[in-house]
């Protein structure tokens, strides 16, 4: 199941790999330049072109589509371990949101497991102890923004997922 998922053909196509360049670069500006960004308070929108990837080609391609973002969006203070982080989160929207669903019920439940792991494991857990481990920085406010952010991210999944056929004619 996973295997087929991770779509390796689809790196093969030129028109592909253009899309996915493409969506890198939108991840890349609408988490520098668009939403809010403040000390304390973070809400952007450049998990949408990863999860379009993940949506429309599977893993690896989501995964491409995060490392490269992630990559360019910080240059100046590039880490390896949270690249790894953007990994496992593109691998995460490739596993949950490249299964197609039929139902609208279905498709809801898709975008909020995917985003609770997100949130939960990613954000939350494995980011909290990776500040913890390198900077010695806990930040309890961290838990709270996730819970205020989930509602608002889970929202904009389920909108992508029910206008995949859209995406779908133009992938």
């Amino acid at each position: 199941m996973i295997s087929k998922d991770l779509n390796l053909k689809a790196l093969a196509s030129v028109k592909t790999l253009v899309i996915l360049a493409l969506l890198a670069a939108l991840s890349v500006v609408l988490e520098r330049f668009v939403g809010i960004n403040t000390p304390h308070f973070k809400l952007h929108f450049g998990y949408l072109p990863i999860a379009l990837a993940g949506m429309l080609y599977g893993i690896m391609p989501a995964i491409l589509v995060s490392l490269v973002s992630d990559v360019l969006a910080n240059l100046s203070n590039f880490n390896i371990l949270f690249a790894l982080l953007a990994v496992i989160e593109g691998a995460v929207h490739g596993i949950f949101l490249y299964k197609k669903m039929p139902e609208k019920r279905q498709m809801l439940t898709q975008a909020i497991l995917c985003q609770l792991v997100v949130s939960l494991i990613i954000h939350a857990g494995l980011n909290t102890l990776l500040l913890w481990t390198l900077y010695r920085y806990f930040d309890p406010i961290r838990f709270l923004i996730n819970a205020l952010t989930f509602p608002v991210k889970v929202f904009t999944l389920y909108n992508m997922l029910n206008y995949r056929t859209v995406f779908e004619q133009y992938a």
